[in-house]
């Protein structure tokens, strides 16, 4: 945001890079000295790291956007994959509480340099129920024994920390935000196996707030932090459905949880994940737009 960075493509230009480097200490080397009583970094010693990686990394530099677009005029499949979910996105996330970019399909375009007309499909990801890492509004979060229950079964562990994950209910409030935002075409469900046991399995289909109620995400961000989820009960299931390979092989219930909440969310859903493995997946839309499977 400052434009003070440094470019893959400057370090084909040692004086434009020099220039560069230059700039930048000028400001790190005064926070470093004042504020964090350490030694200054000189110019030369980063000058010699990166020129030392040129050679190496000059075959890889290109221009992104030009392969990316001849890919696509020879019919190629180009994927984009988001590493965030989109109440993490910096401007259409639950800000503060936010990462420091756009997580959202929009994101695809900026970062790639791919026109969004270009953009055919865009496949979100939905667990059958919700979590959420780190603070922040969440109307569905269970801190009682069905909170637990979706902890443990799911295994909602961070993978590098350990620490437990809120869990909550699914929430379709957030789903059709998440569609509408993101222009959804196809939504796959994951982790259904995990819900397998319970009597009934609440969805929260739209908000109360101080007494009204929402069935969109609230504009103002207090009204959300306040919001108190409605739910609509849906029957659960008992029978085991990790080995089910076709979305008929599925519990009556359990399909027709797949089917509500497909018609909450407003997007269709391709592809149901029954367990952790790789093949325990029903496919039952085709993700790149062909036939039904």
């Amino acid at each position: 945001m400052n434009r003070v960075g440094i470019r893959m493509q400057d370090l084909f230009d040692e004086s434009i890079l020099r220039q560069k480097v230059e700039a930048a200490l000028e400001v790190k080397n005064q926070t470093l000295l004042k504020i964090y009583n350490r030694r200054a970094v000189a110019a030369e010693e980063v000058m010699e790291e990166l020129l030392a990686h040129v050679e190496r990394v000059r075959p890889m530099v290109l221009d992104t956007s030009l392969v990316l677009s001849d890919a696509l005029d020879d019919d190629k499949v180009v994927l984009f994959e988001a590493g965030q979910a989109t109440l993490l996105d910096v401007d259409h996330g639950t800000y503060p509480f936010v990462t420091s970019s756009n997580a959202t399909s929009g994101g695809a375009c900026t970062g790639s340099g791919v026109p969004p007309t270009r953009i055919d499909r865009v496949i979100a990801i939905l667990k059958a129920y919700t979590t959420r890492v780190g603070e922040g509004p969440f109307p569905t979060e269970l801190e009682d024994e069905n909170g637990e229950f979706l902890r443990s079964q799911g295994g909602e562990y961070g993978t590098t920390t350990g620490r437990p994950r809120r869990c909550g209910w699914l929430d379709v409030v957030i789903g059709r935000y998440a569609q509408r935002i993101n222009g959804v075409t196809d939504f796959v469900i994951t982790k259904l196996d995990i819900l397998t046991g319970l009597e009934t399995i609440p969805v929260c289909v739209a908000y109360d707030v101080h007494g009204e109620r929402f069935d969109e995400m609230p504009v103002n961000q207090s009204d959300f932090h306040h919001a108190k989820p409605i739910y609509e009960e849906l029957p659960g299931w008992s029978e085991d459905i990790s080995k089910c390979q076709t979305f008929d092989e599925l519990p009556a219930n359990a399909q027709a949880y797949v089917l509500r909440v497909e018609e909450l969310i407003g997007a269709r859903v391709s592809a149901i994940g029954v367990g952790p493995g790789r093949t325990e997946t029903i496919q039952r839309f085709s993700l790149l737009g062909e036939d039904d499977v």
